[in-house]
């Protein structure tokens, strides 16, 4: 959208003083938040810059034929700005259990939600980040007392229509549709007691008459292997309605290895083959068995790491073939038994 209201004034080409946007990984983007939040004006270049960032975000050297900065001969404001971006969603963090952490949650909650702002301004800007419940220091996201209160003023003025509550108990899975509003609990679980506390979240919706849908995020019909964290939950999410890409293939982007690990172990047990050496049990897969979970975020080290931790052994394909060669399988204990001398 910023790119788009430059093109229309003829800019090519614009620069900053502003050393933050300047080393910034996407400085467009960057560029469009500052204006989008208010901390910049967009301005008809007046000399002094000698390089200047083409809209595609190259870097050149060539002078900028427009500035973000302190400046006055504006192009476009923030209003107008904001005015065409009125299309992307609404991401709720609901925090309306937050008295229910301890104090290590609470701060791993607040860092999440700091986090979840920076994934935010990748694809948006602040005000498209809402939390309920507590209004968390040094985050400048939009505050309400209540998600509901939030979501009956936006209902009223029809600029939000339709809600997704995710949750990970939902009985509809999320499959990448398309909403005004998604709402992620402002929950972490590691102490083992708020589970269904997402769901809670839909009770007090349902009770304050606000419509919406509960689904939940699974990879391959499982909601382990998911990202857990608020900030990822984020970030697949985004990757999935603005990027368009398709559910796993986000998960697997910002699936941490750890994650990717847990669901590991959990599919090992299904290919392993329990084999009975002189009496002695044993759990071996394959070692090629590593190719078959491309569709999860783990290297070499990950897949060996996960078989030390269940116990199991890695063959390579050939050897355990040639074990299997001298062995009788057991077929109601469905193991093979290997007897040497």
């Amino acid at each position: 959208m910023f790119v788009e209201l430059l093109r229309q004034r003829g800019i090519e080409r614009i620069g900053t003083s502003i050393l933050k946007i300047a080393k910034s990984r996407d400085p467009i983007q960057t560029l469009a938040v500052y204006v989008a939040i208010g901390r910049a004006n967009v301005c008809f270049a007046t000399g002094g810059l000698k390089k200047s960032f083409t809209l595609d975000g190259k870097l050149v050297e060539e002078p900028p034929q427009a500035y973000v900065g302190d400046c006055n001969n504006i192009i476009f404001t923030r209003e107008e700005l904001v005015e065409k971006a009125q299309g992307f969603p609404y991401i709720v963090i609901d925090c309306s259990f937050f008295d229910l952490h301890s104090e290590k949650e609470k701060k791993k909650v607040l860092f999440q939600i700091k986090c979840t702002l920076g994934v935010v301004r990748d694809y948006m800007w602040d005000e498209r980040l809402v939390v309920t419940g507590i209004r968390p220091p040094e985050v400048p996201a939009v505050f309400y007392p209540s998600t509901v209160d939030f979501l009956k003023e936006k209902m009223e003025s029809g600029e939000i229509k339709r809600v997704i509550l995710l949750d990970p108990n939902a009985e509809d899975v999320f499959e990448g549709d398309k909403a005004d509003c998604y709402i992620i609990g402002g929950i972490v679980d590691k102490s083992g007691d708020k589970t269904g506390l997402t769901s809670k979240i839909g009770e007090m919706l349902k009770a304050n008459g606000i419509p919406f849908e509960s689904k939940k995020i699974l990879l391959r019909g499982d909601v382990i292997g998911v990202p857990d964290r608020i900030n990822s939950i984020t970030e697949l999410l985004l990757k999935v309605i603005l990027d368009g890409k398709e559910v796993e293939e986000a998960i697997r982007e910002v699936q941490s290895p750890l994650v990717a690990r847990w669901r590991l172990k959990k599919e090992l047990p299904k290919y392993s083959t329990r084999v009975d050496i002189n009496g002695r049990p044993f759990r071996i897969v394959k070692k090629s068995l590593f190719n078959e979970f491309g569709w999860l975020n783990i290297q070499p080290k990950d897949f060996f790491e996960a078989c030390r931790q269940l116990g199991f052994f890695v063959m390579e394909d050939e050897m355990l073939e040639k074990l299997l060669e001298n062995a009788v399988k057991d077929e109601r204990k469905n193991r093979y038994i290997v007897s040497y001398s």
